[in-house]
């Protein structure tokens, strides 16, 4: 399979959301086993500034799971990302909508992280940004929910 599987996840800021994802992912993806399969994941933002830290409460509920990511800085979402990417995954519906207007080449491999999880169910993973350290704990959860499912799948796709 030569460069393996690319992930590129995507929300509002990078500070949040996809920093979750990115972090959870990596884990589960090592979780199931698939560490001979070579993996790159990525963390962008659809309206952010380049060189931000994800948010204390991101780092805190990721140091609970065991994932440090302090050294994250936010990027914004770019044709390059795009490009390199095998699969993007974006929190919300009008992300995916505003990403897919930005970068009509990724339609194909553009997905809501929870319709590509579950087939058919299309929940979205809200930004708890501001909003305390308990919305961060939930988004957490369904962005792990959702991760450890697309894992299963991709790694049953590229073994």
């Amino acid at each position: 399979m030569g460069k393996g599987v690319v992930l590129l996840f995507v929300c509002s800021g990078n500070t949040c959301r996809s920093v979750m994802a990115e972090g959870l992912f990596t884990k589960a993806w090592g979780k199931w086993g698939h560490k001979e399969i070579p993996l790159a994941v990525y963390s962008a933002g659809m309206e952010t500034i380049d060189g931000l830290a994800a948010t204390g409460e991101a780092l805190m509920v990721l140091s609970d799971e065991g994932v440090d990511l302090s050294d994250h800085r936010s990027q914004t979402v770019n044709d390059a990302l795009i490009e390199k990417a095998d699969y993007v995954f974006t929190m919300t519906s009008r992300q995916k909508e505003a990403l897919l207007q930005r970068f009509p080449t990724a339609t194909r491999k553009t997905w809501l992280i929870t319709e590509f999880a579950n087939p058919g169910k299309q929940g979205e993973i809200t930004d708890p940004f501001g909003r305390g350290l308990g919305q961060y704990r939930r988004a957490a959860t369904e962005i792990k929910e959702a991760v450890e499912k697309i894992s299963e799948i991709l790694g049953a796709k590229f073994r």
